[in-house]
């Protein structure tokens, strides 16, 4: 497998623009930044261009959060209101703001929820489960008793993304699969209240994700393709014996994952 060149791009909506190496992009739809690092596979010969997935959501203020900036969840400056607002707006602030978590999979009368605590804001599949505990992965991850883990994820689409999405379509293709839905995980960690990353980290997590289920097929074999930063993706066989799940080994930093499924049609 050869590593292609290095692409970086920014993209706003509505403005067509080429893919140069050392062009970089932004996409400001819906608030969210990618920038593309993505691995193209043609035909046998797998030639590739490197391009890794990496997105910082902003979908809202509980999203918008940077490396080493404050997570989610700290109180803001209250706005100053005027008397005849007031009573009206006293009432609203009374009403429990709540966010929608998809960090959870149903499977009739038991559930699977996940055991990392983060702002799991995918909704192109049914939920995103974390499955070992977290005092396990820290000390595969070395980290100390004041550190814990916080999971980031949210849908590439073809509106958000396309560049990515291209990209996955034709890794899939080179293994004679169908492509699913495509998110972004992203594994890091919280001192103090805020957010470092664990790029580079040995470490893994088990993760499961729910397939949609018009992407189901009774006796098909589905798997994950996962691109990290430096444009290197890899193939993660499902390990578990559900119909409606994929379950693989995640690796903690940032990373673009993508269902594929190898047999039927989508």
């Amino acid at each position: 497998m050869n590593e292609g060149t290095r692409i970086m791009t920014e993209i706003k909506p509505g403005i067509k623009t080429e893919i140069k190496p050392g062009i970089r992009t932004e996409i400001d739809k819906f608030g969210k930044r990618v920038t593309l690092l993505a691995t193209a596979v043609v035909g046998a010969a797998c030639i590739m261009s490197s391009m890794s997935v990496t997105a910082k959501a902003t979908e809202g203020d509980t999203q918008n959060v940077s490396l080493g900036q404050a997570v989610p969840g700290i109180p803001e400056i209250p706005e100053t209101k005027t008397d005849a607002t007031k009573e009206q707006s006293s009432q609203e602030e009374q009403k429990p703001v709540k966010e929608v978590q998809n960090n959870k999979l149903d499977f009739g009368s038991w559930s699977i929820k996940s055991t990392l605590e983060g702002n799991y804001y995918a909704e192109g599949v049914p939920g995103i489960a974390m499955l070992d505990y977290e005092y396990t992965i820290r000390q595969e991850a070395n980290m100390s008793p004041v550190e814990y883990f916080f999971v980031t994820t949210w849908d590439i689409t073809q509106d958000t993304a396309p560049l990515a999405v291209n990209t996955f379509r034709i890794v899939a293709q080179s293994q004679n699969a169908l492509l699913g839905p495509v998110v972004q995980i992203n594994i890091n960690k919280t001192i103090s209240g805020k957010l470092y990353s664990l790029e580079g980290n040995p470490a893994h997590v088990k993760t499961m994700i729910g397939i949609p289920e018009d992407f189901r097929e009774a006796g098909a074999r589905f798997a994950v393709v996962c691109v990290k930063s430096g444009g290197v993706f890899e193939i993660l066989p499902d390990t578990d014996i559900y119909d409606s799940t994929v379950t693989f080994s995640a690796k903690v930093g940032d990373a673009a994952y993508a269902l594929i499924r190898y047999s039927g049609t989508f």
